[in-house]
């Protein structure tokens, strides 16, 4: 031998000591099943037949059932290498012939090994009993971007809140009209509502968020609550020309209760802080 340590997969067997080492503990093997595996790492991956171990384990003089000591061994080793006999990782059986080692084998100096002995032996049990180690990857790095620049942000949400001032004046100059269509008296009662109490409240967030009022962000989020309530009624108005464009008036709806939530995301790419300042 060339080298006293053979490793393949995650196991190690070092010929010097006489001792199999996995993830560098040792793996308690008994003398024939470790004379058998010495015989098949020294092999390379090449078959080894039934005779070949026969003469290796008990040579010429055999006075015990080689089959059986044979299979024995066999499954000693499997055991002792967590190797599965139907989907063999490490250990497969030419049938009718014998056995080879399929993972590929490394010889090392114990010299070269003695650093990655001391290495795996500070390793958690418990990794190591959950039958292969992976090398935990840091954890990736998550960059926090707005969805958009600042500035396009709060243009947006002056552009949505001048739109429902727009909607709030429509209601008002043809609120004689709405009265007609014969919806039932409160309806249009609580559409002028809905426009008398969100005039202002749309006029105070346009003039913070206009001036980038660093606050604008925990203003806004205090006020939330209400805005959903009345914009969702809101969005009911278009249902006021349903006579006139039919289904295309839902669009607007859905549109319309849609828009709270827009106007939040928007708050939140323009002022990401309550502490934020007006420098995009």
């Amino acid at each position: 031998m060339q080298a006293e340590v053979i490793k393949f997969a995650e196991f190690e067997l070092d010929l010097g000591r006489y001792e199999l080492r996995r993830l560098g503990h040792a793996v308690k093997l008994e003398k024939v099943p470790m004379e058998l595996l010495i015989l098949l790492a020294e092999k390379n991956g090449q078959l080894v037949t039934r005779e070949e171990i026969i003469q290796r384990l008990w040579g010429d003089n055999v006075f015990v059932d080689a089959r059986q000591g044979i299979n024995t061994a066999i499954s000693k080793i499997r055991v002792a290498l967590k190797d599965d006999p139907d989907q063999p990782r490490i250990l497969q059986t030419v049938f009718g012939k014998g056995y080879r080692l399929v993972a590929p084998i490394e010889r090392a100096s114990p010299e070269a090994n003695q650093e990655a002995a001391k290495s795996h032996a500070l390793l958690p049990t418990a990794e190591i009993e959950a039958g292969r180690l992976e090398a935990s990857p840091s954890p990736p790095r998550v960059e926090h971007r707005d969805l958009m620049k600042p500035s396009h942000a709060r243009a947006l949400f002056l552009l949505i809140q001048a739109g429902y001032l727009f909607l709030y004046g429509a209601t008002f100059t043809h609120l004689p009209q709405i009265e007609r269509l014969g919806a039932p008296h409160l309806v249009p009662q609580l559409a002028l509502l809905m426009g008398l109490v969100g005039a202002p409240l749309r006029l105070y967030l346009i003039s913070a968020v206009a001036l980038n009022y660093a606050g604008s962000g925990r203003l806004f989020r205090r006020v939330f609550p209400g805005i959903l309530i009345i914009d969702v009624v809101w969005a009911a108005a278009p249902l006021f020309l349903f006579h006139r464009m039919g289904e295309v008036t839902l669009l607007f709806v859905a549109a319309l209760a849609f828009l709270p939530f827009s106007q939040r995301t928007l708050i939140s790419c323009a002022y990401s802080t309550a502490t934020s300042g007006g420098a995009d």
